[in-house]
């Protein structure tokens, strides 16, 4: 079984964010995402409009599942 787990790096290690199912030795696959940034000024068209910040963070944690999923189905599927 597949699954994802979100983590931290610092230091040279990986804190997990939650604890795994696992109770022995796995082989596991690490993938470093972007760091976030926030829009600080927006222009051309969507200068006048409203940023609604809880909704841009609600569609890229949907979206970073969504890609942690296919991640995970290439993988599954590749071996």
């Amino acid at each position: 079984m597949n699954y994802a787990i979100e983590g931290i790096y610092k230091n040279g290690s990986i804190e997990l964010l939650e604890t795994p199912e696992f109770h022995k030795q796995v082989k596991v696959m690490v993938i470093f995402l972007e760091n976030k940034r926030k829009i600080t000024k927006l222009g051309g068209l969507f200068k006048n409009f409203t940023v609604n910040y809880d909704k841009i963070e609600q569609d890229l944690k949907e979206l970073k599942r969504n890609s942690s999923a296919h991640i995970l189905d290439e993988f599954e599927n590749n071996i």
